[in-house]
């Protein structure tokens, strides 16, 4: 008969289903007390402290810290591991929650043998961290540092209060710091740093943020001879905040032990407010290395003012071009580019490595292309997400970065300019519960964000929606979205390979790009799915037969996709200065909408102001054709007919054209003529 466990294990969570997985991954190694929910957890605990708690965990709630903090600092859970299960967590809420005494955080769904060993591994530590306290405690007192009194008297304070047990020796006034950190040394076999001696390298430093530098309590020095990264810690105990580290950089650790003070007192002197290394030498004749450049304070003013402009100025990306001269910054606005400034040519390595840093790139490759992505806080507290490019030029890198709103709103189909009979037919078909929707037209030309407005008019609590992306340009609650990663392999045909699995309503492909996703994306949509994707064409009828020019045979091209939708992107005129202009009867010809009228037409144009920056535009507005395929349609398709023919065959049925719901656009105000012609002509 198998013995019992002697373990105490208290589950709390409200799912039968996950009950039952964690019964079945730790029900041999404890006895499992179960509970649906949180109220009155803690008096529950404290009649009888368990060895592990598994607790289901919202982070994001308001609750929840406040939650963590009771169980972290109750006496009687002293010895308690407290393992969190959580579906709604991030890099930074988790790290919050193990530094308020959390053993682990694991994210659902996740596998029994992955939670069998994590919360083996939290125990273990648990149990390690204990025994380092009294080990820390029997080398005091043996080398007569402190009395057996005074240790007896801390570990009752700790009791209390929780906290390390150094800490409250030092606080208590039974210790120095420097007699603290010998005994810390002494026991884990590892050196000393005495701060007040060492200079940080300014490399290591830029690894970490300075917000995790403090939070966390330690200092990178430099980078030692086997690539380890060499960590000043007041508190070489915790291992949670080194597996932070080695998670944040990808390197190992070696930990030296230095005081509190003498942390406190290297930050104030090295590091300055932004988290980069003070200069702390004059008058060097050597230009210094460029990882120091990227720490120069003006060239972080610089790069963040350029990417605040920018920001402010509504610009989708930047872009950082050297030439022998100087380093210009460009950037895109409304889909045209724009001189921002430029920067002396001697600054363009400070910035460009200023910008590999922040994007988690290697300061030292400038012979390959790499990129990077970052979150970036503008000067006016909004928060940007940078997606970083560079690729080697002539005079240096050229650096491009995108620029994505963190939390931006997802306009309707009406806001993206879909009028009328367009309008109707695209909100249509993307109701009906299968066959597949194509949004063509060239790179910028809005597809996504067509897409993206697309899914959340149908994102309902009663469908299963899947994205498969390449980028994940912007979150969007109640579907599962998914970034290609080529480089291990997850390419859209794989993605998609599985998603069909994954009991499905709704699939959006970001990009049919070859014909195995075509092939899989037909399928989908034949099988009973609704299918959203995208294709690189210049118009609907294009848009078919480039599904054949991959490799779709024509009756599954007719039978599989419902609807096409070609697009272009124009600017909107700025309705703070745009003046009225009168359409010549040559202009009007050039619109293809035959002879001109007898009496004048009158359009507006672009005029500048301050509120558009002087270019007379603010904002863009997308120019649409949707052809919806009836059984007139299909049989051009499957017939053998061209592309002309299926344009003949659209304009038959009504089909409104990109141009001609360009030229409305003119007539209505909303775009110039020069404006149409630069996009259509």
């Amino acid at each position: 008969m198998p013995e019992e466990p002697s373990q105490r294990l208290v589950l709390v969570h409200a799912d039968e289903h996950i009950r039952a997985s964690v019964r079945a991954a730790l029900g041999e190694s404890f006895h499992i007390t179960e509970h649906h929910d949180t109220p009155s957890l803690l008096a529950i605990l404290r009649t009888a402290p368990p060895a592990v708690l598994l607790l289901n965990m919202n982070l994001q709630r308001e609750d929840a810290f406040p939650l963590l903090r009771q169980l972290s600092q109750s006496p009687d859970l002293a010895r308690t591991v407290i393992v969190v299960l959580t579906s709604a967590s991030d890099g930074e809420l988790s790290a919050r929650a193990r530094h308020m005494g959390v053993a682990d955080v694991i994210e659902k769904p996740f596998d029994l043998d992955g939670l069998r060993t994590r919360v083996a591994d939290a125990l273990s530590y648990r149990r390690f961290v204990s025994r380092g306290r009294h080990r820390i405690g029997t080398v005091l007192v043996r080398g007569s540092v402190i009395t057996q009194e005074q240790l007896e008297s801390a570990i009752a304070t700790q009791k209390e209060t929780g906290g390390r047990l150094g800490r409250i020796l030092v606080s208590e006034g039974y210790l120095s710091e420097r007699e603290l950190v010998d005994a810390l040394a002494q026991q884990l076999g590892i050196g000393v740093a005495d701060l007040s001696h060492l200079a940080p390298d300014a490399a290591a430093v830029a690894l970490l943020p300075r917000d995790f530098i403090m939070r966390h309590r330690l200092l990178p020095l430099g980078i030692d001879e086997r690539d380890r990264l060499v960590l000043a810690m007041t508190d070489p105990l915790d291992v949670v905040s080194m597996d932070e580290v080695k998670l944040r950089t990808g390197k190992r650790v070696r930990r030296l032990v230095c005081t509190e003070s003498g942390f406190e007192e290297a930050v104030s002197v090295f590091l300055s407010s932004r988290g980069t290394l003070r200069k702390t030498t004059e008058g060097s004749s050597e230009p210094p290395p460029d990882a120091a450049l990227a720490l120069d304070a003006s060239v972080i003013e610089d790069v963040d003012a350029l990417i605040s402009d920018a920001a402010a100025m509504q610009a989708s990306d930047i872009h950082l071009e050297p030439a022998v001269d100087t380093l210009r910054g460009r950037c895109r606005i409304d889909g045209v580019l724009h001189e921002l400034r430029r920067f002396p040519p001697h600054m363009a390595p400070g910035i460009t490595s200023r910008l590999k840093i922040m994007g988690g790139m290697d300061i030292a490759e400038r012979r390959l292309p790499q990129d990077g992505r970052t979150s970036f806080e503008t000067t006016d507290g909004r928060q940007v997400d940078l997606r970083l490019a560079t690729i080697p030029s002539l005079y240096g890198e050229n650096v491009t970065i995108r620029l994505l709103e963190t939390s931006p709103t997802i306009p309707s189909l009406s806001d993206l300019g879909l009028t009328g009979a367009a309008l109707e037919q695209f909100e249509t078909a993307a109701r009906i519960p299968e066959g597949g929707i194509v949004v063509s037209g060239p790179t910028g030309s809005g597809k996504s964000t067509t897409l993206y407005a697309a899914l959340e008019t149908i994102n309902t609590p009663d469908r299963k929606i899947y994205t498969v992306e390449d980028p994940i340009e912007r979150g969007i609650d109640g579907i599962i979205q998914t970034e290609i990663k080529e480089g291990i392999g997850l390419t859209f045909a794989r993605a998609l390979r599985a998603l069909v699995r994954a009991d499905p309503d709704v699939i959006m492909v970001g990009e049919i790009r070859d014909l195995d996703t075509a092939r899989m994306a037909a399928d989908a949509a034949i099988t009973g799915h609704l299918v959203f994707t995208t294709l690189h064409a210049n118009d609907a009828a294009a848009t078919i037969y480039r599904l054949l020019e991959i490799g779709l045979p024509r009756y599954v091209v007719a039978a599989a996709f419902r609807c096409v939708v070609a697009q272009r992107l124009v600017r909107r005129l700025c309705h703070h200065c745009r003046r009225p202009e009168t359409l010549s009867a040559e202009r009007w010809e050039q619109l293809g909408l035959g002879p001109a009228p007898a009496e004048s037409v009158d359009v507006l144009s672009p005029a500048g102001c301050r509120r558009c920056f002087g270019t007379g535009y603010l904002g863009r507005v997308g120019l649409f054709e949707v052809l919806t395929l009836n059984d007139a349609l299909r049989e051009v398709i499957t017939g053998g007919g061209v592309a002309t023919d299926l344009r003949r065959a659209a304009a038959g049925a009504g089909v409104t054209t990109v141009r001609e719901d360009g030229v409305a656009k003119v007539l209505q105000g909303v775009t110039s003529y020069a404006e149409l012609l630069r996009v259509t002509a």
